[in-house]
């Protein structure tokens, strides 16, 4: 009898051993979940991993002190926190001002040049490809802007449609009244349906503090606005949205905001 009540208990032992991992009261102090288990693992592993150096194709753009863009500036890179296969050595800007580069992560210092005369230089950080910054414009004789940065895929360089330049410019200071704005633009722009003037602008251009619009009047890559209602002393912001569109390859404009100020004569 007893070496029958031996053997039930050892069979049991075995029976509970084998099934303890399914018991979920025996489950929950002896065993570790393996979901939650690999997830940490991965996660720790994903930290342990050094984030290297990479290569990145972007595009990004050069303007004057008058906001116009600068065409057929040299681009060279005189260093770089990485030497990675496949990068670009220089790049020359187009007609909207931009210039088309393979660089590496980190920091790229660039010396700019204009009819074989030096420009300026300027620093470029890659952190990420959604992090791309200017950390230093030095050597320029007058204000430039270096920006509007957009990554792209290798071989399938992207196209824009830009601002050249506008009058008012960017940061002009006006001793009378504007008659009207004009604008300059790489290509036609899909102007308003005959008629539809103020519609057309409201949803295309924005001015703060607001004026008072008259006719629009297009020509080849450009349209000129009549305006009124300045004030004296008052400095604009004029906004060019996405909403304009190029009438040749209908592709939205990169925006663009105009700061000026009216003094002096302006309104009165």
């Amino acid at each position: 009898m007893n070496r029958i009540l031996k053997t039930f208990i050892i069979l049991l032992s075995i029976l509970c051993v084998s099934n303890c991992y399914f018991n979920p009261i025996l489950q929950k102090f002896v065993f570790t979940e393996p979901e939650k288990e690999n997830s940490l693992l991965q996660g720790l592993s994903l930290l342990s991993v050094p984030s290297g150096p990479f290569a990145i194709s972007i595009t990004g753009q050069i303007r004057n002190e008058n906001g116009s863009t600068v065409t057929d500036a040299l681009l060279t890179v005189t260093s770089r926190t990485y030497e990675l296969d496949g990068l670009d050595a220089s790049a020359t800007t187009d007609e909207g001002g931009r210039f088309f580069i393979r660089l590496a992560s980190g920091t790229t210092t660039f010396a700019v040049s204009q009819e074989g005369s030096p420009y300026f230089t300027f620093k470029l950080q890659v952190n990420s490809p959604t992090d791309i910054q200017v950390v230093e414009i030095s050597d320029n004789s007058f204000p430039v802007e270096v920006g509007s940065f957009v990554p792209y895929e290798p071989g399938n360089q992207p196209s824009f449609f830009e601002l050249l330049s506008s009058n008012p410019y960017q940061n002009e200071v006006r001793a009378n009244t504007p008659e009207g704005f004009e604008f300059y633009f790489t290509e036609d722009v899909a102007g308003p349906i005959q008629g539809q003037d103020a519609q057309w602008l409201s949803e295309n251009l924005t001015v703060v503090p607001s004026l008072t619009f008259g006719p629009v009047t297009m020509s080849t890559s450009s349209f000129y606005v009549e305006t009124n209602n300045f004030s004296n002393g008052t400095t604009y912001q004029i906004t060019l949205t996405s909403n304009l569109r190029s009438s040749v390859s209908g592709i939205p404009l990169t925006p663009r905001t105009i700061t000026f100020s009216c003094i002096s004569q302006c309104g009165l």
